[in-house]
């Protein structure tokens, strides 16, 4: 307790943090007065990499993180109206169609890293997993895999998905548009706060993939289900969550060296790109078969971590109660399906 209480009075800490956000609304705000989808999220995440290997030992702290999706959450929260919650009758077709992109995607993805680029069957299978990040690390310390190129391949999925997605739906037939929430009162904030904060931290202890975010999605999610509250948080808010998301997602590449980066870049953007492409295909059928709307169906299929896509849900002004309910149930499987996966690939087998 007292090394975690010194480090709150760490003075140099709270100056890298104070850089790392000072780059993140700097590239946010650029970005966003482009009219780029998500520019807040996005423009801090690329801000901040940019500065990481330009040698700057950028961070944000696990528990300001952890503050940012609370508050995104409660937010989160307005989407689960009666309105969405007649989806679900349809979420059975998209959640077959979505086992079988998992599948197709980790099928392709090894073929091609150890077909074109040759690269041993253990890093192609675990660097070829569409989520499920801390399960195929886990996997991937105790195999016979190259742990720097699974490592950068995992990581760069999800930078490349949060750059690449709001540029593909900006130029898709139907981009998402700007709405205008109606913003909360004091009171509601306050009975939001609280019920996020409680549906974080016990979605957290239960150690429930993406607890915080999902968590308080749900916890003021119910409230605003049963009329207990309406409205979102005050849009400054939610901008500096976006930014301490964005950034702290940027900071995972620190102490990472460029050069590995550039020498798994090839090979892992081509293994992203037949993810993305296998998954637009798989939701273009379920969007079809469902009638829901390609551009959340797609976010819902995207092979990234369950609370980056859930977070780009909400900043596109997409459903994130149905793109987080879908990637949770992916990320299950695939904890369950890993192991199999790569069955025969742990060091001494």
């Amino acid at each position: 307790m007292s090394g975690k209480l010194s480090g709150l009075y760490d003075r140099g800490l709270w100056m890298r943090v104070a850089e790392t956000l000072a780059m993140g609304v700097a590239g946010g705000g650029l970005l966003e007065l482009t009219g780029m989808p998500a520019g807040w999220l996005c423009g801090s995440m690329i801000a901040v990499i940019v500065a990481v290997f330009a040698g700057r030992p950028l961070k944000i702290p696990d528990w300001l993180r952890s503050v940012a999706f609370i508050l995104l959450g409660a937010s989160m929260g307005a989407v689960l109206s009666p309105e969405m919650l007649g989806k679900l009758e349809k979420w059975p077709v998209s959640i077959i169609l979505l086992a079988l992109s998992v599948i197709a995607t980790m099928v392709v993805g090894t073929q091609y890293l150890a077909r074109r680029h040759h690269w041993d069957g253990a890093s192609a299978r675990l660097s070829s997993v569409p989520g499920a990040l801390s399960a195929v690390l886990a996997i991937a310390s105790d195999s016979r895999g190259d742990l720097m190129r699974i490592t950068v391949s995992q990581t760069l999925r999800q930078i490349v998905l949060v750059c690449l997605v709001p540029v593909l739906l900006l130029v898709s037939p139907a981009p998402p548009e700007k709405t205008h929430a109606i913003l909360a009162g004091a009171g509601d904030i306050v009975l939001m706060l609280a019920a996020a904060s409680a549906g974080g931290l016990v979605c957290a202890r239960l150690r429930i993939p993406g607890g915080l975010l999902l968590g308080a999605l749900l916890g003021s999610g119910i409230l605003h289900a049963t009329g207990v509250v309406s409205g979102v948080l005050p849009g400054a808010v939610l901008i500096a969550a976006y930014v301490i998301v964005g950034s702290a997602i940027g900071a995972r590449l620190r102490g990472t060296n460029p050069k590995a980066v550039i020498a798994v870049l090839r090979p892992a953007a081509g293994s992203i790109a037949a993810a993305i492409v296998i998954a637009a295909i798989f939701a273009a059928l379920a969007s079809f078969l469902t009638g829901l709307p390609f551009n959340e169906v797609w976010l819902a299929f995207a092979p990234g971590g369950v609370e980056a896509v859930t977070v780009l849900a909400f900043a596109l002004n997409l459903d994130p109660g149905f793109v987080s309910g879908h990637h949770l149930i992916r990320l299950v499987g695939l904890m369950l399906l890993s192991p199999l996966w790569t069955a025969g690939l742990r060091r001494g087998d």
